[in-house]
């Protein structure tokens, strides 16, 4: 028994796919000022030079698709961490990126983010089982703008062992090809080869709707990809404002972005692996606030998993995100509805939790455990469940007969203890009498786990060999730390 779900025909997909490489071909994107044009225009591309437009060919796109790898591996700082996705291989969780503003558990104040909360929060991701790839989450506002960027990619490096995306547009390139050599094992040519087998990071390539990517962004992404960096190919339309107001125009908006940024990535990078990513918001009318927990985002979220699975890509979905300003009911039903649909339509990644609150404006540390029980009970709804003659367990039902119980059977016990039932740790199960005498929250569960994990992390000390932290330390023009 496995939970499945489908939501387009096949000739609703097909218009949609249709339409986007229409649009490619009559509107095109604008790439203004990359230095990427100039391939495509080889592979025969139409670009205008005076407006930056590119138009692409069905057949040029068809191609492009054609040099995306089967796989894509986005390494851990060993091979258990590793996550590989190759369609329908999911779901994996991460969190979603560079949020500026922290909701402090400790003092109740919402202000900047800081580098406390990028280390604290790195921390505890890296002691969360459940999330299994770390983006630059968080911006340290408390960092002069000239050291932050090196000195956050020091921190996240040295205080998790998962997979890193950088989710801004690197712009210290050099120094990032330094840190891979260093990640990949060796100085310059070897430690690149050695990051090319296994990329312990990713960057992250967004469209800016309608139809539109920054040229530097562009060619720092085939640059970095080039180095065998995985790309997550970013589109974030608001539907209704930057997207046509209806589902089926804002997928054929979104796919048209998302084949561009393919294209032109394979085009300069052949062979790069690249995952599609959909995370779509709709405009609150009422507001004028862009609503990503909304129903229609989730709509248009499950049809671009198929939609990307059709195309050879493995998708990632924004479907952990809530619009709550705290951990409260409407966090836990926005993320709960919206993550289970998305899972059920073969979701490889999905992000936009993982302490996300206020449409990921605001980051709360104690919504990461909370986050982690979603993603255990979403994992466990998705999971194929055995139907077999050993799980019906008839000789059991014969054995204990009309009446008994099951509790003193060994597979009773031995089923339970690998794993047969969700055991909550953050959710409560206890009688009213005894919960209430317990004084026990669900942030105040979630504070636990922080603490024990900042408390491991004293203990154990910093990630990497001392001679790699040094080499990174010089590379970002900080202290090493331990």
């Amino acid at each position: 028994m496995k939970g499945t779900s489908a939501w387009l025909s096949v000739a609703e997909r097909d218009l949609i796919v249709d339409s986007a490489l229409r649009i490619l071909a009559t509107v095109g994107m604008r790439m203004a000022g990359a230095r990427a044009l100039d391939a495509l225009e080889r592979e025969g591309a139409r670009v205008d030079r005076d407006t930056g437009v590119v138009r692409f060919s069905e057949d040029l796109v068809r191609r492009a698709l054609g040099r995306l790898p089967d796989t894509l591996l986005m390494a851990g700082a060993t091979p258990e961490l590793d996550v590989i996705l190759d369609r329908r291989s999911g779901p994996r969780f991460n969190p979603t990126g560079c949020i500026a503003k922290t909701l402090d558990f400790r003092t109740g104040e919402r202000r900047a983010s800081s580098l406390q909360d990028l280390r604290e929060g790195t921390i505890v991701m890296d002691a969360t089982p459940e999330l299994d790839i770390v983006w630059t989450f968080v911006t340290a506002n408390d960092v002069p703008v000239e050291r932050r960027e090196l000195l956050e990619y020091y921190t996240y490096l040295t205080e998790t062992r998962k997979p890193i995306v950088f989710v801004d547009c690197p712009t210290a390139v050099t120094a990032v090809k330094e840190i891979a050599a260093v990640l990949g094992g060796g100085p310059a040519g070897a430690g690149l080869e050695g990051f090319r087998v296994r990329p312990r990071l990713s960057v992250l390539c967004a469209a800016r709707a309608p139809l539109e990517v920054h040229g530097d962004l562009l060619d720092v992404t085939c640059e970095l990809a080039a180095l065998g960096a995985p790309v997550w190919a970013y589109t974030m339309p608001i539907a209704g404002a930057t997207s046509p107001v209806t589902i089926a125009g804002t997928l054929a908006l979104m796919w048209a972005e998302l084949l561009g940024l393919v294209t032109v990535i394979e085009v300069n990078a052949p062979g790069a692996p690249v995952l599609a990513c959909c995370g779509p918001g709709t405009l609150d009318m009422r507001t004028t606030n862009m609503a990503g927990s909304a129903p229609e985002t989730t709509l248009i979220s499950v049809a671009c998993v198929e939609i990307g699975h059709h195309l050879g890509l493995p998708v990632h979905n924004a479907g952990v995100s809530t619009d709550a300003k705290a951990p409260g009911m409407q966090a836990g039903y926005e993320k709960g509805l919206k993550a289970l649909p998305t899972a059920l339509a073969g979701a490889d990644v999905l992000s936009g939790g993982f302490g996300g609150i206020e449409n990921s404006n605001t980051f709360y540390l104690p919504m990461v455990p909370i986050d982690a029980e979603i993603a255990t009970l979403v994992r466990r709804l998705v999971a194929e469940v055995p139907i077999d003659p050993e799980t019906v367990m008839l000789d059991a039902i014969e054995r204990v007969g009309i009446g008994g119980d099951f509790l003193k059977e060994k597979e009773t016990r031995r089923r339970i203890r690998a794993g047969e039932h969700f055991m909550p740790q953050i959710g409560d199960r206890l009688a009213f009498d005894q919960w209430a005498a317990s004084g026990r929250s669900e942030v105040g569960a979630a504070v636990e786990k922080i603490e024990a994990a900042l408390a491991a992390r004293e203990e154990r000390g910093a990630y990497l060999s001392k001679d790699q932290r040094a080499a990174l330390a010089d590379i970002c023009g900080v202290e090493p730390r331990s």
